[in-house]
């Protein structure tokens, strides 16, 4: 597996008496999405703060591509390009002049690599179009080529989707997901908006009360422990309920007809097989999949330890 672009080992930050931030541990990878979630207090934007180093971490350590935010902050925060909300830009100059501005902070950007990132957010036919007759959507993704214009390995982004009608969210979802894979770049993205997220996310990680809750894969079906609930219409209801019950030791409820039980995809699998050996026929087994929502707030639900 790749080596990890940035990396949180047992993150700290205080504030006076107030621990704000607690052993906060986890890595994204070239080519993901990483959703950074919690509720409102959480941590989140004091985390984000700390990854570019605009408030120093109290104690653990933040590694960017394996050089420390803390140690060597230069060679750090080279490799991030990051936007906060709307992107600031010069209303008054055209998209390309914008990045040639912008890439004169930068060490050896070309006019190649400028053309580069305005085809890759798909504003090359708008060029030379001043921004202030852009659109909110085609200035967050003038913001992303700018972010990008120095070729970092990764892009932090908080609330990226602010503003956007559903149409401009589509957009930029698709923008994010294409450029994490063309580009082989690691994106840590906080957001609110979680029916988006688990569109766009890749991995997510939850905390809470600035602890971390869970890091998991958005899609976690492949995985064969994952408890889910499935119903099942069968022949005989009460008959296969006893059966569940008795022989495989599974607490069955019964609505609108059907069985529900919670298990794991090998669980259901083997009681699919046992069901039918007993003559027992089922007409359709349907996985209830458990949202980024339902996870969430099952996750942030729970006591923080």
């Amino acid at each position: 597996m790749e080596e990890p672009i940035l990396t949180l080992e047992n993150v700290n930050k205080k504030i006076g008496k107030h621990h704000i931030i607690k052993d906060l541990s986890f890595d994204v990878y070239p080519g993901e999405v990483f959703g950074f979630l919690g509720p409102n207090g959480a941590g989140k934007t004091t985390t984000i703060r700390m990854i570019v180093g605009l408030t120093n971490v109290t104690s653990g350590e933040i590694k960017i591509n394996g050089s420390s935010i803390s140690k060597d902050y230069k060679k750090a925060i080279e490799n991030v390009g990051a936007i906060v909300e709307n992107p600031e830009l010069y209303p008054y100059l055209s998209a390309r002049k914008n990045l040639i501005h912008f890439g004169r902070m930068s060490k050896n950007v070309t006019e190649e690599d400028i053309q580069q990132r305005l085809e890759l957010v798909g504003l090359d036919h708008v060029k030379d179009k001043k921004v202030k007759r852009f659109s909110l959507g085609m200035k967050q993704r003038l913001g992303i080529a700018q972010a990008m214009i120095h070729n970092p390995k990764i892009l932090i982004l908080d609330e990226p989707t602010n503003g956007l009608d559903p149409a401009g969210i589509r957009q930029m979802r698709d923008y994010l997901r294409g450029v994490a894979k063309k580009e082989n770049i690691a994106i840590l993205v906080s957001s609110h908006v979680l029916s988006e997220m688990e569109l766009m996310c890749d991995r997510f990680a939850i905390i809470k009360e600035g602890k971390l809750v869970q890091v998991e894969d958005v899609s976690n079906e492949s995985n064969e422990e994952v408890v889910s609930s499935y119903r099942m219409e069968v022949n005989e209801v009460e008959k296969a309920k006893v059966f569940i019950e008795e022989q495989l030791d599974t607490t069955v409820e019964i609505q609108d007809g059907m069985l529900k039980v919670q298990v794991s995809k090998e669980g259901i699998g083997k009681m699919v097989s046992s069901l039918t050996r007993n003559d027992i026929i089922i007409y359709q087994v349907i996985r209830e999949k458990q949202t980024l929502e339902d996870r969430f707030l099952q996750a942030t639900s729970q006591e923080v330890s």
